[in-house]
């Protein structure tokens, strides 16, 4: 039995339109025929300006707004990590598949090897399933992409412990690291920034310090997943660091892709 034929996805976002459709429609686009996807589409905000239409994204989205993300008290040091944790623990608990995935909205699936891996590790008998990884943090497996088994989900959650240095959803890593459960991490520019060289088009043109991290497959045949990297502050402006990609690099890029998508 394929326990993936079924997956909910949960996509925190706040105010980002563009970004939340390019995940949606590359991750269904890639999806097998055989896999019924449900998203979880959870703005952080009352903002419902592009509501209707995202739930035309895809055969079947939800749409949740979740107002008060920010409401806790340690949100003014670590707004981001409390905001997306707020947003997952909004739909924890109507998860009702067997794994879920967790993402960042500024991210995109990019071949259909992406399902086929993750099916692979599943079937390997892998609990948590991370499209990166952090060296600096002691490998923690990164939030921009977790494939995670629900019923661990549900019982470790993703809460973020400062006083221990982990952040939103490495929770996971420890319990499996602490409980000899076993979990896998794709590599990525951003654990090995030489795999650029693996990449093809058109994220090797990228170059190799461009900020977007890019998932390879377990034979560095291709990019499976890309994840442009401070997505909300680049959509905002707030972030300018020169030499990596933009937000509007970004969103072109995604536009062209899911035009060849929806016209291929």
């Amino acid at each position: 039995m394929n326990i993936l034929n079924s997956l909910e996805v949960i996509v925190p976002t706040y105010k980002s339109r563009d970004l939340t459709r390019a995940f949606v429609k590359s991750f269904e686009h890639f999806s097998p025929d055989d896999m019924e996807v449900t998203f979880h589409l959870v703005e952080n905000s009352t903002d419902t300006s592009y509501r209707e239409e995202a739930l035309t994204w895809a055969k079947n989205v939800n749409w949740h707004n979740n107002p008060d993300a920010d409401t806790n008290e340690d949100a003014t040091s670590n707004k981001g990590s409390w905001a997306n944790c707020s947003a997952i623990d909004f739909v924890k608990h109507d998860i009702k598949t067997e794994f879920v995935f967790l993402c960042h909205n500024d991210c995109v699936v990019t071949s259909a090897l992406f399902f086929e891996e993750m099916k692979k590790r599943v079937e390997e008998g892998c609990q948590l399933v991370g499209t990166l990884r952090s060296p600096s943090r002691n490998d923690y497996l990164h939030s921009s992409g977790l494939l995670v088994n629900t019923e661990l989900f549900q019982e470790v959650g993703v809460t973020p412990e400062f006083h221990r240095d982990i952040d939103v959803c490495e929770i996971l890593t420890v319990h499996c690291v602490e409980n000899d459960i076993p979990y896998f991490a794709f590599e990525s520019t951003f654990s090995d920034k030489s795999l650029y060289e693996h990449c093809n088009e058109p994220w090797k043109s990228l170059g190799p310090k461009c900020g977007v991290d890019r998932t390879l497959d377990t034979q560095n045949r291709e990019v499976i997943y890309a994840h442009l990297g401070r997505g909300s502050e680049k959509n905002f402006g707030k972030y300018g660091k020169p030499g990596k990609v933009m937000y509007k690099d970004w969103e072109s890029l995604c536009e062209s892709l899911i035009e060849g998508y929806e016209n291929g």
